[in-house]
């Protein structure tokens, strides 16, 4: 059995204890009366939990759940729905059709084979350029693609239902940030407005998604894209790679064939973080408790005082313990770039 360290909780108490106490407070200060808030997977994990530590700590009572979602499971979901092609169609990508399918939308090798001929999972593209016909050739696939889609949709769908998220006239939910894709998505999906909590907003305000409106909120900052030299967006992965759940990347679900009330859930690889959760735990131990200290003691952070504590572990080498930095890592998959480590990316180590 892993013995517990204190040199862990330290670190997890002083790098995302102000963080997770800053963005609870936020939380709390505008979650809707009666309205359950949503932390999305894999960030939301670990977000709800320090926001139910927070309300311990000030004695207060809210609804929340956590409710698995991912970008690429969500493309595949909506894959013959031209609306979401806006999201699931953007960015870089050079390579075959079939690579596209394969690692954007989840599709497995028998879905791709089955649903498209050689000659158009063969086909050469790139997205910037071939956009219009990517979306021809799933057009003329749409029939099949519902049929692969069907049985995953209405699993998902009843998960959801179980959650109360279908009787939610706006959905209300919660993650780190940063441009509100799965946000997004969910409304396209669901045909519901939602208003997006996040800890920076690159798109912040209401916005026109389909017949919806999706509503973004940054509560440490808004209006601030990767590249700007904001360093806590362009360094968030030091973020994303502790704030993750002990699975990978959410990926698929089913009925339990034995329980018809319950799902069976798959997930991706997982990396350092999750492999070393024992590690990660007694990190976030230090972080949780910090976060039931402040609301406690009404002990409250500006952004500016966290901007100025996030830059100096993002900017400065050598202040992340020796013992943690192999847990610093992200799977990054969807843009195609398998497993990154935060501190050797940035030459911080």
């Amino acid at each position: 059995m892993p013995v517990s360290e204190p040199r862990f909780a330290n670190f997890g108490s002083v790098f995302l204890g102000p963080v997770l106490s800053f963005f609870s407070q936020r939380l709390l200060d505008n979650q809707p009366q009666d309205k359950p808030l949503y932390f999305l997977a894999r960030e939301g994990y670990w977000l709800q939990q320090a926001y139910n530590h927070y309300l311990n700590g000030a004695r207060k009572q809210q609804k929340s759940y956590y409710l698995l979602a991912s970008r690429a499971f969500l493309f595949k979901l909506l894959l013959s729905d031209e609306q979401s092609y806006t999201y699931s169609l953007k960015g870089d990508f050079t390579g075959t059709f079939y690579d596209l399918m394969r690692t954007r939308f989840l599709l497995c090798d028998s879905e791709i084979t089955t649903i498209f001929t050689e000659h158009v999972f063969n086909t050469q593209i790139d997205l910037k350029k071939d956009k219009s016909k990517i979306i021809a050739m799933l057009t003329d696939s749409r029939d099949d693609i519902d049929l692969l889609v069907a049985p995953i949709k209405c699993a998902y769908l009843a998960y959801l239902k179980s959650i109360e998220v279908t009787a939610q006239s706006t959905l209300h939910l919660v993650d780190l940030g940063y441009s509100g894709t799965i946000q997004s998505l969910l409304g396209i999906l669901l045909n519901k407005d939602t208003h997006g909590h996040y800890l920076i907003s690159s798109n912040p305000g209401s916005h026109k998604v389909a017949s919806t409106r999706a509503y973004m909120q940054g509560y440490l900052k808004e209006g601030v894209k990767i590249g700007d030299g904001y360093l806590p967006l362009d360094r968030s992965m030091f973020l994303e790679s502790l704030l993750t759940a002990p699975n990978g990347q959410f990926r698929d679900i089913k009925f339990n064939t034995l329980n018809p009330n319950s799902f069976d859930m798959y997930y991706g690889r997982k990396v350092a973080s999750q492999r070393y959760f024992y590690l990660l735990e007694q990190v976030m131990a230090g972080a949780l408790s910090l976060c039931e200290h402040n609301a406690q003691r009404a002990v409250n952070f500006t952004a500016n005082e966290l901007e100025i504590l996030l830059e100096s572990y993002l900017a400065k080498p050598n202040m992340i313990p020796h013992a943690v930095r192999h847990i610093f890592d992200i799977d990054d998959d969807v843009a195609g770039n398998g497993t990154v480590n935060a501190i050797q990316f940035f030459g911080l180590g």
